[in-house]
């Protein structure tokens, strides 16, 4: 290969003169009729070739906007699916919302949370009904999983919810077994815990803690919480009984404000 490309260094205005040389007897060879064909022949593939040769950037710009509207249709129909399956999880819920409101026997309020932790207030939760629609302070608020909390402000248009998580939001509370036996559910430090229960008092992993109406502030029979440890028996007075809480607090979305005692419809 490197002595093919030496001799055409060497000769190249002799390999050059020697095909145009050639070419020309060819032409004079050739008939009238042939030589048109040929000149024929090498004016198309010249117009080919050069068609192609300044064509592809206009392809290429075609293909570019193509794939450019794909992408839109793309990110369209993403979009659109992730609002179908956010409007199926809604809908999933205010059924379940449903299914709470014919369970019981009330007058509710329906709202949206709005925003957590307004202002200076921490456990909390803004809704979007306030004073305009009949809510009053220490109403009840809650979800088809429980309790929630009691209103603790109230605005012209909205109202602000104190959550159970908040340790001065504490629930009398019974557990829904035939020993009946009661405590004062608070949480600390994210833990829920029900207090005061007698070291005799009948209560296993399992069982569901309810308001027991008692304060006259929560209305009696809503879910508290599920009984998730009991602790041993020591030389207190009381033994350590840790909830886990109904409600899932990081994702409130739709709650019930109660404007009426809810008839109790749990079992006893």
């Amino acid at each position: 290969m490197q002595r093919l490309y030496a001799f055409w260094g060497d000769n190249r205005g002799y390999v050059i003169l020697g095909v145009a040389v050639l070419l020309s007897l060819v032409l004079m060879a050739l008939g009238p009729s042939s030589k048109l064909a040929l000149v024929k022949g090498v004016a198309t593939t010249l117009t080919k070739s050069g068609h192609q040769l300044f064509s592809w950037p206009i392809k290429l710009a075609g293909l570019r906007f193509e794939n450019g509207v794909l992408r839109e249709q793309n990110l369209r129909l993403s979009l659109e699916l992730m609002q179908l399956r956010e409007a199926r999880l809604e809908n999933q819920r205010l059924h379940d919302l449903l299914d709470f409101k014919e369970q019981s026997i009330s007058v509710y309020l329906a709202s949206r949370v709005i925003a957590q932790n307004p202002g200076r207030i921490s456990n909390t939760v803004l809704l979007d009904v306030g004073a305009s629609n009949g809510v009053e302070e220490k109403m009840s608020v809650v979800t088809a999983e429980g309790l929630v909390g009691r209103v603790l402000e109230v605005h012209p248009f909205t109202a602000v919810v104190q959550l159970l998580l908040d340790r001065n939001c504490r629930v009398s509370a019974i557990v829904q077994r035939e020993s009946r036996t009661q405590g004062i559910v608070m949480c600390e430090n994210g833990t829920f815990y029900l207090n005061n229960v007698p070291v005799r008092g009948e209560i296993e992993v399992g069982d569901r803690v309810v308001s027991s109406g008692l304060g006259e502030i929560f209305p009696k029979g809503l879910l508290v919480g599920v009984v998730e440890k009991v602790g041993e028996e020591g030389k207190g007075l009381f033994k350590e009984v840790v909830l886990k809480p109904g409600v899932n607090f990081r994702n409130l979305e739709e709650v019930f404000v109660l404007k009426r005692e809810v008839v109790d419809t749990s079992t006893h």
